[in-house]
């Protein structure tokens, strides 16, 4: 899946904001996973602004400012589903509106990604005079069928296309010259973007192995949510048509910890996996948002180390509700000298510095979630290895 945007997400009007950054389109836990970085219950919540385009540059005029990020990211599914082709037309359906001076939204944006096939294209044709030769020379023009080569090479073109263009409402695009032929989709009026917990922990997608034999070889590819039980596992196997796992090849589509999802792969068994996802699975909310806080402090990312942390996290203190130096501080001089003394401290004091020698002193490391340190009050791993690394 290509990412089309990275994205900006922050809470609205907080005094101490929680921002995160992400690529579009994201999973359904990624899009979770970033409510849990900002410190909000629901994505209404979040100011979202697209930082970079990795596709469709020619949006960023009509996606400027603040966007709603269910929204955004189910714009940013269907463009990362497009062809060429597709994306032609979708270009074309765009610079029509623009034309014709129609509000675009993100909406209508999203219907016009359900609707290139409502749409002909043709690739390369850049400018009037192209078009008027391509319609000609492609039987769209009956008046001047069966000329003479000679004579049908003294035609005005360029009056041709634009006389055609004009007609039918067709524009030009970075891609070539589009026009629409059947009535628009309506896609995003029936689509349900409420963030919802998904019914599996690790979501995989699995294949049969290829060994350059095609006769053995397999396209069919399969979904498999976990946990699950050994029988479901061997109806995944048997629709691609594998013997057993060692014939399989897999990847991860989604994870409940979003970090793990490049990690997750044949290195470790269908097994192993599996009983990560069952720890995964049993986690509540808070228990769950330790757990990643952990994992991004100590950079354990493999299915081994994921699991074996699953079972030690009563050997981490976490601390939520700071997400910067300046939290730090200012909760610890609260503890030391109460409200009251604050207003007095505050304006002599640099809030940042003096929380990022509070974080040092104390081997504590802070992750996107919050604050991590060890029961035991020992350094975690990374900062023995190479210093403190701070967010």
């Amino acid at each position: 899946m290509h990412s089309v945007f990275q994205v900006y997400a922050a809470t609205k009007g907080a005094v101490a904001k929680r921002s995160a950054a992400l690529c579009l389109p994201a999973t359904p836990y990624e899009l979770l996973d970033t409510l849990d970085k900002t410190r909000v219950e629901d994505a209404g919540e979040l100011y979202v602004e697209i930082e970079e385009y990795h596709r469709f540059p020619q949006l960023a005029p009509l996606l400027s400012g603040e966007a709603d990020l269910c929204q955004l990211n189910a714009l940013a599914q269907k463009l990362s589903e497009l062809d060429d082709w597709q994306s032609i037309a979708f270009e074309g359906l765009v610079n029509m509106a623009i034309e014709k001076q129609e509000p675009l939204d993100i909406p209508r944006l999203i219907d016009f990604a359900h609707s290139a096939d409502c749409c002909y294209v043709a690739v390369d044709v850049e400018d009037d005079a192209t078009l008027g030769r391509f319609y000609a020379e492609n039987g769209f023009v009956p008046k001047v069928e069966n000329l003479p080569d000679e004579v049908f090479e003294l035609l005005d073109f360029q009056k041709i296309g634009r006389d055609c263009r004009t007609s039918e409402g067709g524009v030009f695009t970075s891609g070539g010259y589009v026009v629409q032929h059947t009535e628009l989709e309506e896609a995003y009026k029936d689509m349900d973007l409420t963030l919802k917990t998904p019914d599996y922990t690790i979501l995989l997608e699995i294949s049969k192995g290829h060994f350059n034999d095609p006769a053995y070889d397999s396209e069919k590819t399969v979904r498999l949510s976990l946990p699950a039980e050994p029988a479901a596992m061997d109806e995944a196997l048997d629709a691609v048509g594998a013997w057993d796992w060692q014939e399989a090849h897999f990847r991860c589509l989604d994870c409940r910890v979003p970090s793990l999802i490049p990690h997750i792969n044949e290195d470790d068994s269908i097994s192993q996996i599996n009983r990560l996802a069952q720890k995964l699975q049993a986690m509540d909310e808070k228990v769950l948002t330790k757990f990643k806080a952990v994992l991004e402090a100590t950079e354990n990312s493999s299915v081994l180390s994921a699991t074996h942390t699953a079972d030690a996290l009563d050997e981490y203190l976490f601390t939520p509700q700071y997400a910067s130096p300046e939290d730090m501080a200012r909760g610890f001089l609260e503890s030391s000298v109460g409200e009251a003394g604050m207003s007095t401290l505050l304006p002599h004091i640099n809030l940042y510095t003096y929380g990022k020698a509070l974080i040092a002193e104390q081997g504590c490391i802070l992750t996107e979630y919050g604050l991590i340190s060890r029961e035991d009050g020992q350094s975690l791993k990374p900062a023995e290895q190479s210093g403190m690394r701070m967010v």
